[in-house]
């Protein structure tokens, strides 16, 4: 997954935090069988819940025949909660998880054991989770937007505001639309919808902007840097259309000496990566490195897109398969 950056971390570091996660292993004991398997969205919202029936988890058993005991440990909370102790008596069937109300990186474990007189090594899984929060005011996953420059506009289809601003002779977009009549959040979790906005293919996102507004053609890109033409990479023009942001504290763009970060023309644009659609899903890259937004330029079975590298100060063209890429959209005012 990309991302790791935020989502690993948190996993390595996790292990130490439980009972026996960091203790050197005893060579006189032995394995139990089965896989423990913990499903969690990988971004939340804050207060989400899942509830998990213990039932349903007890996939660990012991060569021998014995009893196994079984635990959720919360790294957020640092709450151990024993579901089945360890001579296999049920205390609970039922385990609640909630995300905590601030955004941030944490892991939820759930732990397999056995009688600490058995010989067994303990079993465990965890689920890291990145709870996230939309909005651009300061007090969600991004920060260091300016929402002082430009206008706000609503779309009529679902009441969402828009930031936008002027720029190469025309009103563009300062955020990723985030319109849910098509396309998908970033893997495919609704919590990243109001973060990243959402990815569309070419065919959806030419369909996607709000009355009013279209998906800008190459031409409206090259207006931004004087000079240039359609149809050729772009340098000197990535920095001044990239926002320094932070997601849950982290640099989204990483410094590269190479590259200056002004975001001079307002249009704040993020790392957001892209999607390769196949069979309904998406399998999404690049969060940190790229961003890539759709033009309204095709040809044949393939589009245009504009796409910024981290380290490079170029904003680059190159042509993808309308149905098997999904790409952020910025629109434009007709």
């Amino acid at each position: 997954m990309k991302f790791s950056r935020y989502i690993l971390p948190v996993l390595l570091a996790a292990v130490c935090l439980l009972p026996e996660g960091c203790k050197k292993k005893d060579t006189t004991q032995d394995y139990m069988d089965g896989v423990l398997r913990l499903k969690v969205p990988p971004f939340v919202e804050p207060g989400f819940s899942k509830t998990f029936m213990i039932d349903t988890m007890m996939t660990i058993t012991r060569p021998d025949g014995g009893t196994v005991g079984y635990y959720f440990y919360n790294q957020d909370t640092g709450t151990r909660d024993t579901l089945v102790t360890a001579d296999g008596r049920i205390k609970n069937h039922y385990y609640t998880y909630t995300a905590p109300s601030m955004p941030g990186n944490l892991t939820l474990w759930l732990y397999a054991f056995a009688p600490s007189d058995a010989g067994y090594y303990s079993s465990y899984t965890g689920a890291s989770i990145v709870v996230v929060r939309g909005g651009l005011d300061g007090n969600g996953s991004i920060t260091g937007f300016d929402m002082q420059t430009g206008t706000k506009f609503t779309d009529a289809r679902d009441g969402r505001e828009y930031y936008a601003v002027e720029a190469g002779g025309h009103t563009w977009m300062r955020e990723n639309l985030a319109w849910k009549g098509a396309g998908r959040p970033y893997y495919d979790c609704d919590a990243m919808a109001d973060v990243f906005g959402y990815y569309y293919t070419w065919d959806e996102a030419v369909t996607a902007c709000p009355e009013g507004w279209r998906l800008p053609t190459d031409a409206d890109f090259a207006a931004l840097a004087d000079g240039a033409a359609p149809g050729t990479d772009i340098a000197g023009l990535a920095g001044r259309m990239m926002g320094n942001f932070y997601f849950n504290g982290t640099k989204l763009w990483p410094y590269w000496r190479e590259v200056t970060i002004t975001d001079a023309l307002k249009l704040s644009v993020m790392p957001t990566g892209y999607a390769v659609v196949g069979e309904g899903k998406g399998s999404f890259t690049g969060v940190s490195e790229y961003a890539v937004l759709w033009t309204a330029d095709e040809a044949g079975d393939e589009a245009l897109v504009r796409y910024i590298y981290q380290d490079k100060d170029i904003v680059f063209q190159t042509l993808m398969i309308k149905d098997e890429f999904a790409a952020t959209v910025r629109c434009v005012k007709e």
